[in-house]
């Protein structure tokens, strides 16, 4: 058991749903969401052009500046959800996480919707 949290593609036309990315306990993703679009749990959201862009903002902003990750993409207590810490773990999920959210500012949105889900 543990935070699981998902970027997900839906074809339009024929609701195929593809993985896109896998996080396991990026907690300060799961909060980005919990605090700013009250997603539930198991939840789901349809990603906008502005949530790409400020969450690809914030993450490039922390790879360059990591003494701001505290205050753009603060860990975020719950069960099972890892560590709190800002270490090596959570600059590899903040990486990870800048190269698909800048790669998701290219999906043809004519043809795929994104979504974050995520379980815990």
């Amino acid at each position: 058991m543990g935070l699981d949290m998902y970027l997900l593609l839906e074809d339009i036309e024929t609701g195929e749903i593809i993985e896109y990315s896998y996080y396991r306990k990026f907690n300060a993703l799961q909060g980005y969401f919990e605090q700013n679009y009250n997603i539930s749990n198991p939840g789901k959201i349809l990603l906008k052009e502005n949530i790409i862009s400020d969450l690809y903002l914030r993450l490039n902003e922390i790879r360059y500046s990591p003494e701001k990750a505290n205050l753009l993409l603060p860990s975020y207590p719950g069960p099972f959800f890892g560590s709190y810490e800002y270490d090596r773990l959570y600059h590899s999920y903040i990486n990870q996480a800048a190269m698909d959210f800048y790669h998701a500012k290219f999906i043809d949105y004519k043809k795929y919707s994104l979504y974050y889900a995520s379980d815990w």
